[in-house]
C-alpha cells in the first residue's frame, strides 16, 4: 500500500477513535441542565404549589377563580404569591455543590429539606428539595427529584438566599407567612350600615343606616348626621389590615374595648395583656390592640390604622 494511504487510513482511524470516545463520555452538560431544571418559565400554568416541612407543616396555595387561597382556607396574601411565581420563574444554577459539602448538604435535606411539589391543572410538573443555604447566604442548595446531585441555585441578580422566598422560616412553614392581612375591603356603596359600641363608654357608641342614612346613639335616638365626617367614615373601609395573627396565643376575653359591626362583619378588639411578656412586634413604640373578626383567629391590629374606624357618636354628629 502506498505510503500515503497508510497515512490516510490511520488518519481516518484516529479521528474514529476520538469520537467514540467522545461520545462515550458522560455528558456531564446534559446532566447538568436535566438535574437542574428547576425553573418553570410561564408561571401561568400553574395551578397549586404545594409546599412540606420535616415538622409535618403544609403549605398549599391553589388557584381558585383567578385568585389564591392558602389551605382551601385562607385568602392569599398577593405579594407573597408575585414572590413565589416570580422565584420560580428565575431559578438558576450558581455551581454545583462541592465535594467537601457534598455529604453535609444531603444529610441536612434528608433531615431538615423542605418538599415543593408545583402542579398545572392537571398534572406534577416540577418537584424538588431546599435545603439550607450557603456559608456566604447567597445561593440555597436544592436537589431535583429523582436526581442525585444537589446545586446551588440562585436568581441572578438577587444578592440573598431563596427559603424565605417560599415562606420558609427557620426550615418551617406557617400559614402566617401566607394568609392575607386583609380584615376589611369595602367600597362605601357597598356598606349598608354600621354598629359600634364602646365598652368604656356606652355614651360613644351609635347606629349608622345607610339608605337611607340615619344616624342613632345607644339609645336609638336619632341624631343630626354630619355628612363629611359619615363620608370619611365609610370611605375608611376599603383597606384595612391587621398586622399579624396570633392564631396560637391564649387573652383574656373580659378586656374586650370595643364591638364594631360592618353590614354582617363583627370586629372586636381587647387590651394588650399588661402581665404578658411582649412580642417582638409589641416591643416597639406603636400603639396595638387584639381583635378578632367574627370570632376568629387572634390578630394584632394597630391602632393609628383602626382610630379612623373605631371613632365615636360625637365624631359623627352635627
Amino acid at each position: 500500500m502506498p505510503k500515503k494511504n497508510i497515512l490516510f487510513a490511520l488518519l481516518i482511524f484516529f479521528i474514529g477513535i476520538s469520537i467514540w470516545f467522545l461520545y462515550s463520555l458522560p455528558d456531564k452538560r446534559s446532566t447538568i441542565i436535566e438535574d437542574n431544571n428547576f425553573a418553570i418559565e410561564d408561571t401561568s400554568i400553574i395551578e397549586k404549589v404545594f409546599i412540606a416541612d420535616r415538622s409535618g407543616n403544609t403549605i398549599t396555595v391553589k388557584k381558585n377563580d383567578g385568585s389564591w387561597v392558602v389551605n382551601n382556607k385562607y385568602e392569599v396574601r398577593q405579594d407573597a404569591i408575585n414572590t413565589l411565581l416570580s422565584t420560580i420563574s428565575k431559578l438558576k444554577i450558581k455551581k454545583p455543590v462541592s465535594k467537601s459539602s457534598f455529604d453535609n448538604v444531603i444529610k441536612f435535606m434528608a433531615t431538615s429539606g423542605i418538599k415543593v411539589e408545583i402542579y398545572d391543572k392537571y398534572n406534577l410538573i416540577k418537584s424538588y428539595t431546599i435545603g439550607s443555604n450557603t456559608s456566604d447566604h447567597l445561593g440555597t442548595y436544592m436537589l431535583m427529584k429523582s436526581a442525585t446531585k444537589p446545586f446551588v441555585i440562585h436568581i441572578p441578580s438577587f444578592n440573598g438566599f431563596l427559603s424565605p422566598r417560599y415562606g420558609i422560616q427557620g426550615q418551617k412553614l406557617d400559614v402566617v407567612n401566607w394568609r392575607s392581612n386583609k380584615i376589611f375591603s369595602l367600597k362605601s356603596e357597598e356598606i349598608e350600615n354600621i354598629k359600634f359600641t364602646d365598652l368604656s363608654n356606652i355614651k360613644n357608641s351609635y347606629q349608622l343606616s345607610t339608605n337611607p342614612l340615619i344616624l342613632s346613639d345607644y339609645t336609638s335616638n336619632k341624631v343630626t348626621v354630619n355628612k363629611e365626617a359619615i363620608f370619611k367614615l365609610l370611605n375608611s373601609f376599603e383597606k384595612l389590615n391587621c398586622e399579624t395573627y396570633k392564631v396560637k396565643w391564649k387573652i383574656d376575653f373580659s378586656t374586650q374595648l370595643h364591638e364594631l359591626i360592618v353590614n354582617s362583619d363583627t370586629l372586636r378588639t381587647y387590651q394588650l395583656s399588661e402581665g404578658k411578656e411582649k412580642s417582638k412586634e409589641e416591643n416597639f413604640t406603636v400603639d396595638r390592640m387584639y381583635a378578632t373578626v367574627n370570632h376568629g383567629d387572634l390578630m394584632l391590629i394597630q391602632d393609628y390604622v383602626f382610630n379612623k374606624v373605631l371613632i365615636t357618636l360625637n365624631e359623627l354628629k352635627k
